[in-house]
């Protein structure tokens, strides 16, 4: 799970990194409420096993956690 800052060019670093060292069948999440799904997806060799996660605040006291696919008619069992 990837949880940097809001800045394209810092999650384009930290997720081509993670892609390159994790084995393929290993889902990559980001933590992300303002960047496409889409476009993070792009970013690895296996946008077919990557989710968005939005935690919903406070954290201490929302025990819920938002999990985006890359598109609204697309579903994916994780």
């Amino acid at each position: 799970m990837e949880a940097v800052p809001e800045k394209m060019e810092i999650k384009r670093a930290v997720l081509t990194e993670a892609d390159s060292i994790l084995r393929q069948e290993v889902v990559i999440a980001s933590n992300t409420s303002s960047i496409s799904m889409t476009t993070l997806a792009a970013l690895t060799k296996r946008p077919d096993r990557f989710v968005g996660m939005h935690f919903m605040n406070p954290v201490p006291v929302m025990a819920l956690v938002e999990v985006i696919s890359r598109a609204a008619d697309e579903r994916h069992d994780v």
